[in-house]
Parts: C-alpha cells; sequence; structure tokens
C-alpha cells in the first residue's frame, strides 16, 4: 500500500507557472501531511493534485484582491446590501 507522498508522486505530472511574488523564490505547502516547495519564476513539473491546489488557491486570492477594489471603489462601504 503506498502512503500520501507515494500515491503524490505517482500521478501524472503537469507543467505550472507561478509568478514570484514578494521576497520568496518558493510557493511553500502541505496537503494530507505532506509538504512541497515549488519554484516560481520558471516553468515545473508538479504532481497535477498539488497544481490543482495551487490555481485554487491562485483564483481565491484574485477573487479576493477584486471584492477589496469592489470595497475601495464603493468609498470602503459593504457592497451587495451587507449591512
Amino acid at each position: 500500500m503506498m502512503n500520501q507522498q507515494e500515491t503524490m508522486q505517482a500521478e501524472p505530472s503537469v507543467s505550472i507557472y507561478l509568478p514570484p511574488e514578494g521576497n520568496g523564490a518558493f510557493v511553500e505547502g502541505a496537503i494530507n501531511g505532506v509538504n512541497f516547495r515549488v519554484r516560481t519564476g520558471t516553468v515545473v513539473e508538479v504532481p497535477a493534485h498539488i497544481a490543482a491546489v495551487l490555481m485554487d488557491s491562485r483564483r481565491a486570492l484574485a477573487a479576493g484582491e477584486q471584492a477589496v477594489r469592489a470595497f475601495a471603489a464603493a468609498g470602503g462601504k459593504p457592497l451587495g446590501g451587507m449591512a
């Protein structure tokens, strides 16, 4: 029986690009107790599961940034009928 790390390594790999952000040259995280470190600023091969998590994270970050811009554009007033 394979452990989590072996299962992830057995997955098909996909190529992704993460733009460099801040001072870090890597994005680090963990999925089900398996740590990973992905270099930013270059195309890298990662297991498909890690790529999916990283892309979901980037979409959530972009959505949050868009909400903040909308809030600021509305003069800092609640949006969508929220009190």
